[in-house]
C-alpha cells in the first residue's frame, strides 16, 4: 500500500530495479521518481498524459466490451492505426479464452477481424503477417510483444488477491508496458473503481510514488501475507479461517470451554499467538 506525506528523501535513480539497493532505513519516508534520462519525455511531448494513459470502470462486462469496440474502431477509422498496432490482454491467464469471447464476437460483427495468440495461430506467433487481424492475448503471451495502442480488460482481477498479490499487480505492470503509446487500463465494479483511486493519486502527485519504508517485522508480515500460495495451500488456510472462526463463535457463546480443548493445545496456541 502507498502511504501519501511528506517525504524526508528523494531517490532518483536510472533504473526501477536499482532503487531498493540504495540506502534506505527501516520507517524513513521516500518518493521514488523517473528522471528524464530513463523515462524519455517525448510522449508526453506529443500527446497530454490523459490520452497516453486512461483508467476506465463499467458497471458490467458488457459495457466494457462495448466501449472497447467502440474505441477500436475509432483507433482503425479516424487515428489511423492498424491491426496490428492494437493487442487487448486479459491479465488473468486462466480465463482469457473466455473472457475475450464477447468482445471478439462484438468486433466481428463490425466486420474487424482478430485472433487469440498462441490458440488461434501457432505458438510462435504473436501478431498475424496480413497485419489485418487485431491480436487479443493473455499476459504471459503478451511478454516480449509490444503495441502503440494496448487495451487491458478486466484490470479488476489486479486489484487484490488471496496470496500472490504480488504476481497479480506484476501482471498489471507488465500489460501497461506493452505500450509503445497509448494504454487502456479497463475493468467493472468495485475493484476497478479502488484500482482508478491508486491510479489518481499516483498522477496526483505527478506520478512519484511517496511510502514509508517498512520495518523489518513490516516486511516479513507483508511478505507472509502477499506470498504466493498454490491451491492447495489456499485451500487449507480457508478451510483453517473457518474452522477457527467457528471455534471462537463456540467459545464466546458458552457451547466449548477452553478446559475442553485440553491445556497442552491451549498453550500451543497462546504462544503462537504471542510470537506473532
Amino acid at each position: 500500500m502507498w502511504v501519501w506525506g511528506n517525504s524526508q528523501r528523494i531517490i532518483r535513480e536510472p533504473h526501477w530495479a536499482n532503487l531498493m539497493h540504495s540506502d534506505l532505513e527501516d520507517g524513513q519516508w521516500v518518493t521514488l521518481e523517473r528522471t528524464a534520462s530513463s523515462s524519455p519525455e517525448f510522449l508526453e511531448n506529443h500527446s497530454p498524459v490523459d490520452d497516453l494513459i486512461q483508467f476506465l470502470s463499467f458497471d458490467s462486462t458488457e459495457a466494457q466490451s462495448q466501449w472497447v469496440a467502440e474505441a477500436i474502431m475509432r483507433n482503425l477509422q479516424e487515428e489511423e492505426l492498424r491491426h496490428d498496432d492494437i493487442v487487448v490482454i486479459n491479465p488473468d491467464p486462466l480465463t482469457t479464452r473466455t473472457a475475450v469471447g464477447p468482445l471478439r464476437k462484438i468486433l466481428f460483427e463490425k466486420g474487424v477481424n482478430s485472433h487469440l495468440a498462441g490458440v488461434d495461430t501457432s505458438s510462435d506467433v504473436f501478431f498475424r503477417s496480413a497485419g489485418d487481424s487485431v491480436t487479443f492475448t493473455g499476459i504471459y503471451r503478451a511478454k516480449g510483444n509490444e503495441a502503440a495502442m494496448v487495451y487491458i480488460i478486466n484490470a479488476q482481477d489486479c486489484f487484490s488477491a488471496f496470496g500472490n498479490l504480488a504476481g497479480v499487480r506484476n501482471r498489471l505492470f507488465t500489460a501497461m508496458t506493452r505500450s509503445k503509446a497509448w494504454v487502456r487500463v479497463v475493468g467493472v465494479g468495485s475493484q476497478m473503481q479502488r484500482l482508478m483511486q491508486e491510479f489518481e493519486e499516483v498522477k496526483k502527485h505527478n506520478f512519484r510514488l511517496v511510502f514509508r519504508y517498512p520495518t523489518a517485522e513490516e516486511r516479513k508480515y507483508l511478505n507472509i501475507v502477499n506470498r504466493d500460495m498454490t491451491a492447495e495451500e489456499k485451500q487449507r488456510v480457508t478451510k483453517g479461517q473457518s474452522d477457527l472462526a467457528a471455534l471462537l463463535e463456540d467459545l464466546e457463546s458458552g457451547r466449548v470451554y477452553l478446559e475442553d480443548l485440553g491445556m497442552d493445545q491451549v498453550e500451543r496456541l497462546r504462544g503462537l499467538l504471542n510470537r506473532g
